[in-house]
Formats: C-alpha cells, sequence, structure tokens
C-alpha cells in the first residue's frame, strides 16, 4: 500500500492511502471467490432441502438401512431356530436345554436362560404336533401306496 500526501482541495493534511494493482487485483478475485462460495453455499442448501425430503428412501438413510438388516437377520435367524426346534428330536432338546441352563448360570443370565428353555419346550410341544401329525400322514400313505 502506497501513501500519497497529495489532495485535491490541500486544504488538509491528510494522508489518503493508494491501492497498488496487485492488492487491487488479489482484493477483486477474493471478492468473486467470496460471491462464489456463497453461490456454493445456497446451492448446498438447497440440495440439503431435497435430501430432506427424501429421507425416507434407505438409500440415501444408513441408520435405516441398518435397521432394516437387522430386522431381515433377526427373522432369518428365528426361522432357522423355529424350524429346528420342530425337527430336533426330545433327547437333544433336553440336552440343549440342560447346556443352555448352565450356560446361563455361569454367565449369571438366569432368567434368559430360563425363558429361552421354556419358549422352546412349548414350541416343541405345541407347534410340533401339527408337523408330527403331517409326517405320521405322509409316512402311512407312502406305506399304504406300496401295497
Amino acid at each position: 500500500m502506497k501513501f500519497d500526501s497529495s489532495n485535491d482541495d490541500h486544504s488538509n493534511n491528510k494522508v489518503e492511502p493508494q491501492l497498488e494493482a496487485e492488492q487491487v487485483l488479489h482484493e477483486s478475485s477474493s471478492e468473486a471467490s467470496k460471491a462464489e462460495e456463497t453461490k456454493n453455499f445456497s446451492e448446498q442448501e438447497s440440495t440439503s432441502n431435497s435430501k430432506e425430503k427424501t429421507m425416507n428412501n434407505d438409500t440415501h438413510n444408513p441408520v435405516l438401512q441398518f435397521v432394516k438388516n437387522v430386522g431381515e437377520t433377526a427373522q432369518y435367524v428365528w426361522d432357522h431356530y423355529f424350524e429346528w426346534v420342530i425337527h430336533v428330536s426330545w433327547g437333544k432338546m433336553f440336552l440343549t436345554c440342560l447346556l443352555v441352563l448352565i450356560g446361563g448360570s455361569i454367565l449369571c443370565l438366569h432368567s434368559i436362560a430360563n425363558w429361552f428353555v421354556f419358549g422352546s419346550l412349548l414350541l416343541k410341544c405345541f407347534v410340533g404336533k401339527e408337523d408330527q401329525i403331517n409326517k405320521a400322514k405322509e409316512t402311512e400313505n407312502i406305506h399304504t401306496e406300496g401295497r
């Protein structure tokens, strides 16, 4: 920055700063970059507003995608557990129940182990009956067709 002491009216003895060409260029480029940043910011706001409107879409919401994956995994595990309980023999069921009770005692999870055993035995007793009746009818049909 240069200082020039010449004034047009010569009435004041003030010294006015004169800007050099490089400083003028720098200030104009910084003003242009500020204007560009303001424009980018307003564009980001408009895109964020449109994203807020589409947050129900699971491609833009990783939390929703995670919850859906957890739900699908729980359903898969439940289906396979349910099928296993129905098709396992009573001896393996009692052995598994005993091991679950022992493991629950070691890990201080008594109530969860008790509910697991109680639920498994109820499933085996009531839901397994329908499957056993259907299997008995199928085997009876196979034996009658073979004669």
